[in-house]
């Protein structure tokens, strides 16, 4: 679990540093499993899943051995897919020629004068708001508000 006050960052796959990674990885699983068999089942596609990640580590043995360990997760905590997600997911995303942003599997407009730069995508589930900050390299303390956002998640039954 993060500590308090520090989460995850997602990154898109084309930027670099460690979160890159994880994206990057998510990407190719999914070209390397997900998109390219047909799955008859769960067990089918956990079944390719567990052989990908078992070659995948093989690959990767020496990197992986030389990984401070994680904690361990913990015991009594049970996923329940019927809760409305909450607290706050961040993003860096990276806008497109016309100053549009991808969050969410969605388009959002952020400013056409802010083409193909950083921005910190922050959405907060509980209070139905997407914000979006600008990045800058020469003062990265300094990241003022471009587009403020509501964005709500429709309520909806989920299954595993």
């Amino acid at each position: 679990m993060p500590e308090p006050g520090r989460g995850p960052v997602f990154v898109v796959p084309h930027e670099f540093g460690f979160q890159s990674a994880i994206e990057n990885y998510n990407g190719t699983w999914q070209a390397k499993v997900w998109a390219r068999f047909r799955h008859s089942s769960l067990p089918d596609l956990q079944g390719r899943s567990r052989r990908y990640v078992t070659a995948l580590r093989r690959h990767r043995a020496d990197r992986i051995e030389s990984a401070p360990r994680r904690r361990a997760f913990p015991e009594r905590w049970r996923l329940n897919l019927q809760t409305r997600p909450r607290g706050r997911i961040i993003s860096l995303r990276r806008t497109s020629a016309t100053g549009t942003v991808e969050v969410l599997g969605r388009s959002f407009d952020v400013d056409p004068h802010w083409l193909h730069r950083l921005v910190r995508v922050e959405v907060d589930l509980d209070g139905d708001t997407i914000r979006i900050y600008r990045l800058r390299r020469r003062e990265p303390q300094d990241q003022p508000l471009l587009r403020e956002l509501h964005h709500h998640i429709k309520k909806g039954r989920f299954t595993e």
